[in-house]
């Protein structure tokens, strides 16, 4: 069976349909109009290794495997299948009340992509036909929900983190914020606008409301501390100040304790000052594009990721030594704040290929706090015992990313220095749980040994 849909994207000077679309069990194909192609290589095409500066009038071809039956930049417009993901629950409840509800599987995904597929993260608009696009682009913003709804929004948000399906109102959550996308991962995620003022008192709307009643609202992705993370909000809040202060581009934060969840708002990457879409492709989805055997992070190194970098930049407009630079500054603090959770997932770039760069950090979480998540590096670090122990072998990673030996030392040790009262930071958060603070500070001192070790004897 093939699959039909179309895709738009929001311009200054209004939507404009990009391309058309079909799927079939052996590839996805996507055919750029004459009219997008009319606006140069400047416009944003549907991936970074899938640009109309690349294709051309030639129909960008994808070949399907078991792990990606669709392109890899519409595999992330899909509402993930962990079990946290909000939406994806949502949505599927609903498609499942209908007459012809579709089947378990790829059908079910296509039908959430239709669903779902628009007004989330990056610049793409996916419908099920033109008709659908003009639609949605002419319907008008909904207001903030009332206090009333708003009860009812958190009553249900607190039903779905608890994973009980029969109580969650998915017609509710529906309703106020209409069909946008989640974020995926282990934390509940949801795409809103908040009021843009230094406090959030939880009031909200649904995402792309420029304002209330004459009061600017910000795109946030809304992340709900679930039960078995508690104290994470606080935690990754405590990073992204420190990363902050650190001289780090980090977009702004809001915490809050709402209804009895916790709650870290964090604004989005993905617009201009006008309100208008930026592209935002994750590195995944930017390998997994390139490379016919990448499935998952665990299918690269980090050795290889520095290497690949490099040969982006031979097909984008990238200054690949800044862009190599700051992934292994971040990696470097990743190691020295228990972020074993920095993935492909979680590194992006802003941009098409016409001018490209690094997003700015988003979800530098501290998941070594968790035993189920202690690991140093969520991409794997190709280890040589010849080169001597973890930091030494770090260090030596630095050559991949554009650096000598002595200023990868240099950048692993200002890390450390910027780092230097982190545990105290974290013993210090009353909001986390006392084994998870200990567990934690305990982690990251043992760490620093090894590193301060390796940098002694470089």
């Amino acid at each position: 069976m093939d699959y039909h849909a179309v895709i738009w994207t929001r311009r200054p000077e209004g939507p404009v349909k990009m391309g058309d679309l079909v799927v079939t069990p052996r590839e996805t194909r996507f055919s750029y109009t004459e009219e997008y192609l009319e606006l140069g290589p400047a416009a944003a095409g549907l991936a970074l290794l899938s640009s109309q500066r690349l294709y051309g009038r030639n129909p960008v071809i994808f070949q399907a495997r078991d792990a990606m039956p669709l392109h890899p930049r519409l595999m992330a417009l899909i509402p993930g299948e962990g079990r946290r993901n909000i939406q994806r629950r949502i949505y599927s409840r609903i498609l499942e009340k209908r007459p012809n509800p579709p089947a378990t599987g790829f059908e079910m995904d296509w039908e959430l992509l239709l669903l779902t597929g628009h007004d989330g993260i990056g610049h793409l608009d996916l419908f099920r036909d033109d008709r659908a696009a003009e639609a949605s682009y002419t319907r008008a913003a909904t207001m903030a929900p009332t206090p009333g709804n708003r009860s009812r929004f958190w009553k249900t948000i607190r039903d779905d983190v608890a994973l009980d399906v029969e109580l969650m109102d998915a017609e509710a959550v529906a309703e106020l914020l209409g069909p946008t996308p989640s974020a995926g991962g282990m934390i509940p995620k949801l795409l809103v606008a908040i009021p843009d003022a230094p406090e959030w008192d939880g009031t909200f709307a649904r995402p792309g409301t420029p304002e209330v009643e004459g009061r600017r609202f910000v795109e946030v992705v809304l992340k709900i501390e679930p039960s078995e993370y508690r104290g994470v909000a606080e935690l990754e809040a405590e990073c992204l100040e420190l990363h902050r202060e650190a001289g780090f581009e980090v977009p702004r934060s809001w915490r809050a304790t709402l209804d009895g969840l916790e709650l870290l708002a964090v604004e989005r990457l993905d617009f201009t000052a006008e309100g208008l879409p930026i592209p935002m492709e994750s590195l995944f989805s930017v390998f997994a594009t390139g490379r016919r055997d990448f499935n998952s992070n665990q299918d690269t190194d980090l050795a290889e990721v520095g290497s690949w970098l490099e040969k982006l930049a031979s097909v984008v407009n990238m200054d690949v030594r800044a862009v190599q630079r700051e992934m292994y500054r971040r990696l470097c603090m990743a190691v020295c704040t228990g972020n074993g959770d920095m993935h492909l997932q979680n590194l992006s770039f802003l941009g098409g290929p016409e001018e490209v760069r690094l997003s700015p950090i988003y979800d530098p979480a501290p998941m070594r706090a968790w035993p189920q998540h202690d690991v140093r590096l969520a991409v794997p670090l190709d280890f040589d015992d010849t080169i001597g122990g973890f930091g030494e072998n770090l260090i030596e990673l630095g050559t991949k990313y554009g650096l000598t030996r002595k200023q990868a030392g240099e950048m692993l040790r200002w890390s450390l220095e910027v780092t230097d009262d982190y545990a105290e930071r974290v013993q210090s958060l009353s909001a986390v749980p006392e084994e998870r603070r200990h567990r934690l500070a305990a982690t990251v001192q043992r760490e620093r040994e090894h590193l301060r070790i390796a940098l002694d004897g470089a």
